[in-house]
């Protein structure tokens, strides 16, 4: 149950969910509990489709992967891989 909004993320069940913004050529990891084969697999956004409506949280982000499949995810499955140094 979605219990508070804020402009930076809002707070379900315990748990507080960054509102991420994601943009073509950001790497980012499919995070776990994400119901798919792609779980901790890394890839680049290819492509960002907005959701109906313009709610952000409902925008479909194309990644990616190695070898050149792409699958459609919501911004609150995938997290940012942050760039070597």
């Amino acid at each position: 149950m979605l219990r508070s909004i804020t402009g930076k993320g809002y707070t379900a069940q315990g748990c507080t969910f960054s509102m991420t913004e994601f943009k073509v050529g950001d790497r980012v990891r499919i995070r776990p509990g994400v119901a798919t084969p792609f779980v901790g697999a890394e890839g680049i956004i290819d492509e960002v489709r907005p959701g109906d409506r313009g709610i952000a949280t409902m925008d479909r982000h194309i990644v990616e992967f190695e070898r050149r499949e792409k699958r459609s995810f919501f911004g609150i499955e995938l997290m940012h891989v942050k760039k070597s140094s």
